[in-house]
């Protein structure tokens, strides 16, 4: 019965420390999200471009919806209202920032929760079309789970054999 208990402890702190990392992996890309946006909306000349940068980061936070849900209108009303300057540059904006999230989401996420990227992404996309928009952060957090168990039940394989 201890042996159960422990391995069950083991297997919970493994995944609290996934999840710490993966917080921190989201902070990490949040910070990145903010200064590209930052950098960017003072190229544009946008007004108060570190409020803006921040309001967009923090819907960034959303899984699917994140800061297309601003950009996407903001650059069609600058069309509608004739700011063609506007509107290309918050389009060509988002346009960086969905490329670089693509390409550093896994990358940062993986190694903070100790996965590789790959994987990662394919937890991401399975999480997604099991759960939705939720399964983008619940799909990384179940492989976690998966990922511990394997590992305990390897060590227990490996101890036996010795």
């Amino acid at each position: 019965m201890k042996k159960i208990i422990k391995n069950v402890l083991d297997i919970v702190d493994d995944v609290l420390k996934g999840i710490t990392g993966y917080l921190k992996g989201e902070i990490i890309l949040m910070s990145v999200t903010f200064a590209i946006l930052s950098v960017g909306l003072y190229i544009i000349k946008a007004p108060l471009p570190l409020l803006i940068a921040f309001g967009i980061t923090i819907f960034d936070l959303l899984p699917v919806l994140g800061s297309g849900m601003i950009m996407i209108p903001w650059a069609i009303i600058s069309l509608i209202t004739k700011n063609t300057q506007m509107a290309a540059g918050v389009a060509i904006l988002y346009i960086v920032l969905v490329i670089s999230r693509q390409i550093l989401e896994p990358l940062i996420i993986g190694k903070s929760i100790g996965l590789r990227p790959l994987y990662t992404f394919i937890a991401g996309i399975a999480g997604s079309l099991i759960f939705g928009p939720v399964g983008l952060i619940a799909g990384p957090l179940i492989m976690i789970l998966i990922k511990t168990i394997f590992k305990k039940r390897n060590n227990e394989i490996q101890k036996v054999n010795k």
